[in-house]
């Protein structure tokens, strides 16, 4: 089992229990949030091994919410999911860090891979 912690993003309740559930399935104990204000209250709250949130939501925008993980921990690897990808979009989100960019829909496993990558784990 994996123990990682992860804080998963997304205004989309279907995107939140899809990608909940498979990454409960693998061992990762996964904090789920529709918003970018409650991603930040969890975030702050306790620490998370990988972020992986949408880019664009109701309340604001998943780029916001990533400059203000990387103010307050530089080090946490973040996914970004997005229903589009634009050139830059692209740029914008490798100026921050992030450690993938993952355009939604895409299958278990290309998910899967982004996530162990991020974590720095090998295939299980």
């Amino acid at each position: 089992m994996s123990h990682k912690r992860i804080l998963l993003v997304d205004d989309e309740d279907i995107i939140l229990d899809t990608y909940s559930s498979l990454l409960s399935e693998k061992g990762y104990t996964v904090v789920t949030a529709n918003s970018g204000r409650s991603a930040l209250e969890e975030f702050l709250n306790k620490p998370f091994d990988l972020v992986i949130t949408d880019l664009s939501m109701m309340d604001g925008d998943g780029l916001s919410l990533l400059e203000k993980i990387r103010k307050r921990s530089p080090d946490t690897p973040t996914i970004v999911l997005t229903g589009k990808r634009y050139r830059i979009v692209s740029e914008f989100v490798s100026l921050l860090g992030v450690n993938a960019l993952i355009e939604k829909p895409c299958s278990n496993e290309i998910f899967l891979a982004c996530v162990r990558n991020s974590l720095g784990q090998s295939e299980d």
